[in-house]
């Protein structure tokens, strides 16, 4: 006689895609997770939908960058998440995905990629003036844009006996004006601190 015993499971006669349920199966939603106390790492989570448009494979480590942009006056700003392998030119910030899917948390029994890092959902939430003492769902859509302009600046300290001179440049080195290079000094300070 031949017996199989299984151990680890509630849910004796399912396949793992019925024990497990998705909020939105048919939508590509990324979520930021708020505020979860001292010393606990927050991720940015990628429902099944999400992880596929994004390129991100179960059983694989991806990298991914994420960008900022500022759409004008009366747009709100949105914020940019791309697959690394998609992008030909240098990075220099990038995140990896977890290998495999990860539990949302106690309250859900959903599962998706997952990218740890609080640093990254601070600068999220920062950036879109959102409150982060909670989660939040961002549906994912593709970005409507020919080409996106990267800006890129450079800061040049210039110290002296009894002063220090910031000039900032932009990529061709021209120097920019006062209120542009006040905005970004206001931004690089904010990011030093």
């Amino acid at each position: 006689m031949s017996v199989t015993i299984i151990f680890g499971t509630k849910r004796l006669g399912q396949s793992v895609a019925q024990a497990t349920s998705e909020k939105y199966p048919d939508q590509a939603v990324i979520t930021v997770e708020g505020l979860k106390g001292a010393k606990k790492s927050r991720r940015i989570l990628m429902n099944t939908k999400a992880a596929e448009l994004l390129g991100a494979e179960v059983g694989e480590v991806q990298e991914f960058v994420f960008a900022s942009v500022e759409m004008g006056e009366n747009e709100p700003n949105q914020v940019l998440i791309a697959n690394r392998s998609t992008i030909e030119d240098d990075v220099d910030v990038t995140y990896k995905t977890s290998k495999n899917k990860v539990s949302y948390g106690e309250d859900s029994s959903e599962k998706g990629k997952a990218i740890t890092s609080s640093h990254a959902c601070n600068e999220i939430f920062s950036f879109l003036g959102l409150d982060d003492t909670s989660n939040v769902e961002f549906e994912l859509n593709a970005f409507e844009a020919k080409e996106l302009e990267a800006l890129e600046y450079k800061v040049i300290v210039i110290q002296g006996a009894n002063s220090v001179e910031v000039r900032i440049t932009d990529r061709s080195g021209q120097v920019l004006d006062a209120l542009l290079a006040t905005k970004l000094l206001k931004v690089i300070r904010g990011n030093l601190s």
